[in-house]
């Protein structure tokens, strides 16, 4: 039987308070970084479930935690809030709560002298300028597995600065741009002993009108639109009575209770336009704290959620390149997916001498032929796969995939034999894989070492910032969407098989990271055998020299983009 939400609510809370608690015990700090994933998996879980509770701690501010503990409380349910509203996967959502949660461990004292407008001592000073790196020393006490959430803390301080600065700072990882607002705004709505907070809609305004960051507008937008104009546990004044509003039902109708009589709460449901105070308030009251959200009248409503990703994934597997399809074959597949034939009207363009959009698929199929279809509509639905895969760094890693599928197109371009398309397939189904199953490794950094490895060349993950990844189940995924493709066999062999044992059409991979190398990590001198490789290959590709490739490269406008 589930928890009612009231005491799942609590505990949460509870156990808030208590993974605080434990900074000042350095015995607990091994067990701090677990315990603050499994509290940030709780945050995620119940505000999937029921977000009107979880919501409501912007508005209710509970006077038996501590002032600390309601700022962690509400910044992590802010945090929880842009992820939902961005559809992040459960890994990033719980590493940003998570780092939410970690960020003010160290300070909790501090934070409660801030609340009573208590003057700093120096010590105090000392500790809230360190704050993070002192947060950071403490998660490394569990081990390396603590590492993602030390990266975040690194740079917070600074993105929080730049995030109200006047002059525009160029911030590159939006990971610490999300989890920077949910400072700026908790900071600003958390209810203080001065009274100087403002109301979550009025700080989301300021910071909007404030901000210079396109993505930090763009967060802004996605979390008014997700949260909608009224908050739970706000107070609104109906019928001359000043009531606490919970939901909005499925037909539009507001869930409001009255606390007039002190013995009973009376509820009502009704349509009006009503204008709410969203400003956090003390509520000693534990039934409006908690409990009235145990009632079937404010349950969210249930969204029938359509997973885009999964029936793209589905269309590429059951399109086979050794098939040989007519138009009523591939009509029947894609017709259920016009965005994908929409998109392949325009991908056909180069197909033409006029470069123009074929009108519909028929005219799309007859372009390119039916040999050549089943690639590119496995192109064009990689390129949409990707699209619609959430993460803050999704606009950087489709550059880096595009980058990457440019080169590759160059390096074969002389090649009459094997469909660019063909070949390219599987750096699609890598991006993928990267981006969903490496969410919280990925990166702007291009790691690639100094000191390159004796035995193997490098990896693709490492061209979007991953140092390591699960490689039988990159093997698995791989293989299950393109099981009828040779090339993807060659581009998992080229990342496990040793240098000595390479086969030309290992070498060929191994010749798109030795360019990309060149393109994206330019002050790193290529090894002689990566030289020798190079030389070796761009022959066999039928290019007269190595100028005369790179002149060609240049003109792709390819460049290290951070």
């Amino acid at each position: 039987m589930d928890e009612a939400v009231s005491t799942t609510l609590e505990q949460l809370l509870n156990n808030t308070q208590l993974f605080l608690s434990y900074y000042n015990n350095k015995q607990k700090w091994t067990a701090l970084y677990p315990m603050a994933s499994k509290l940030a998996e709780q945050y995620r879980v119940l505000y999937s479930k029921q977000p009107f509770a979880l919501q409501s701690r912007l508005t209710l501010y509970n006077p038996s935690y501590s002032y600390a503990t309601n700022l962690v409380v509400s910044q992590s349910v802010i945090t929880a809030a842009l992820c939902k509203s961005q559809n992040y996967n459960s890994a990033l959502s719980e590493l940003y709560i998570a780092a939410t949660l970690i960020e003010h461990l160290c300070v909790g004292a501090q934070l409660n002298k801030l609340c009573e407008q208590t003057p700093f001592q120096d010590s105090d000073k000392k500790i809230w300028k360190m704050r993070h790196q002192l947060a950071a020393k403490v998660m490394l006490a569990s081990g390396d597995s603590a590492k993602p959430v030390t990266q975040l803390l690194a740079k917070l301080n600074k993105y929080k600065q730049a995030l109200v600065s006047a002059p525009k700072i160029m911030l590159y990882d939006g990971g610490i741009t999300l989890i920077a607002l949910a400072n700026i705004i908790s900071m600003n709505i958390t209810s203080n002993t001065a009274n100087k907070h403002i109301s979550l809609y009025k700080a989301l305004t300021d910071l909007y009108i404030r901000t210079p960051n396109l993505f930090a507008l763009q967060l802004i937008k996605s979390l008014i639109a997700h949260l909608g104009p009224l908050l739970p546990g706000s107070r609104v004044l109906y019928a001359e009575q000043t009531m606490i509003y919970l939901a909005t039902d499925a037909q539009q109708r507001h869930v409001l209770i009255s606390t007039a009589n002190p013995n009973k709460l009376t509820w009502y449901r009704v349509k009006a336009t009503l204008n709410d105070n969203p400003k956090q308030w003390h509520c000693t009251d534990k039934t409006i704290s908690f409990k009235v959200f145990n009632s079937e009248h404010v349950k969210p409503q249930s969204e029938l959620e359509v997973d885009k990703a999964q029936s793209l994934l589905e269309l590429i597997s059951n399109i086979k390149l050794q098939h040989e399809y007519s138009y009523k074959g591939l009509s029947l597949l894609m017709v259920p997916h016009p965005l994908v034939i929409a998109n392949l009207c325009e991908a056909v363009k180069p197909y033409n001498k006029e470069h123009q959009p074929a009108k519909d698929l028929k005219h799309s199929l007859s372009m390119v032929g039916y040999y050549n279809a089943p690639a590119i509509i496995q192109r064009v639905v990689f390129e949409q796969l990707v699209n619609v895969t959430p993460h803050p760094l999704q606009a950087y890693v489709t550059n880096r995939l595009n980058g990457l599928v440019k080169i590759m197109a160059l390096l074969v371009s002389k090649n009459d034999h094997d469909q660019f398309e063909h070949i390219t397939l599987p750096l699609y189904a890598y991006a993928h894989f990267l981006l969903t199953q490496c969410s919280t490794q990925l990166s702007r950094k291009t790691l690639i070492d100094d000191t390159p490895n004796k035995t193997l060349s490098a990896p693709i993950c490492s061209y979007f910032g991953v140092n390591s990844i699960n490689t039988e189940q990159l093997t698995q995924q791989l293989t299950h969407l393109l099981s009828d493709n040779p090339w993807t066999a060659a581009l998992l062999e080229a990342e496990q098989t040793p240098k000595k044992h390479l086969t030309e059409a290992h070498k060929l991979w191994i010749t798109l990271k030795i360019v990309a190398q060149n393109v994206f990590k330019p002050e790193l001198s290529l090894t002689p055998w990566q030289q020798q490789t190079l030389n070796e290959q761009l022959k066999i590709l039928k290019w007269h020299n190595q100028a005369d490739f790179y002149q060609q490269l240049e003109s792709l406008e390819l460049f290290n983009s951070i």
